[in-house]
């Protein structure tokens, strides 16, 4: 019996279905059009409250611009996510440039249509993660490695965008306790335990890895419930 024909290897089949019917070759997608540095320079300089640096002077100019709140809306501290910010409360020149040159976005328009759709609540779990540690970093004073519970209070409504139903309690609780200042590990460890502990504390271990933080919240909410 005549052996079978053998499959054409993976690059021919590919090949053939990059051809039209009539053997011909489609046509490749179109380039890009080519990001304007100068333009995205343009915007910097338009900005930037120093040389190399955006503070919070140039960013609330931005904002202005953006049509955005920059102390309630949750999309200025998106978009400096998106441009991998890494200093608390500024933008630096070459993030700037390289965030809006990847981004492809070299007009105040086109940045405005970008900010505007920006939805970290629509964020996959992991990238929300991510999102959320950066709040905590880049909303840190100076050196500092820690924030007031005050800021927390500000920022954590913003931050969760409706993800934790632990939300208004915990910050009850964060307003009347000793703790005057709050971790970056006390911050993320919020986030995992909204994951993974429901609102009658199913889930939770009180042998767990939890910040003390975290144990003196449950233990208050559960008295509360004796009460």
């Amino acid at each position: 019996r005549p052996a079978r024909p053998r499959p054409p290897p993976p690059a021919m089949s590919a090949l053939r279905r990059l051809r039209s019917p009539r053997g011909e070759r489609r046509a490749p997608p179109p380039a890009p059009p080519p990001c304007d540095i100068a333009a995205i320079l343009g915007l910097w300089d338009t900005y930037a409250d120093e040389e190399d640096a955006m503070g919070m002077d140039g960013l609330v100019a931005l904002c202005a611009a953006l049509g955005i709140d920059p102390e309630s809306d949750v999309r200025l501290l998106c978009l400096c996510w998106h441009l991998k910010a890494k200093k608390p409360a500024l933008l630096l020149k070459e993030e700037w440039c390289e965030g809006l040159e990847r981004l492809r976005l070299d007009s105040i328009e086109k940045l405005k249509v970008f900010v505007l759709a920006l939805d970290p609540a629509s964020l996959d779990k992991r990238s929300f993660r991510d999102f959320f540690k950066f709040v905590f970093l880049f909303s840190r004073e100076g050196t500092h490695r820690t924030i007031e519970k005050d800021l927390v209070a500000a920022l954590m409504p913003i931050a969760l965008c409706g993800r934790s139903p632990h939300e208004a309690p915990f910050l009850k609780f964060l307003e009347a306790c000793a703790t005057t200042r709050v971790t970056l590990d006390q911050w993320c460890s919020f986030l995992e335990f909204t994951d993974k502990v429901s609102t009658d504390f199913e889930g939770y271990e009180e042998d767990g890895a939890w910040p003390l933080l975290l144990d003196e919240y449950v233990e208050q909410a559960r008295a509360d419930k004796e009460v």
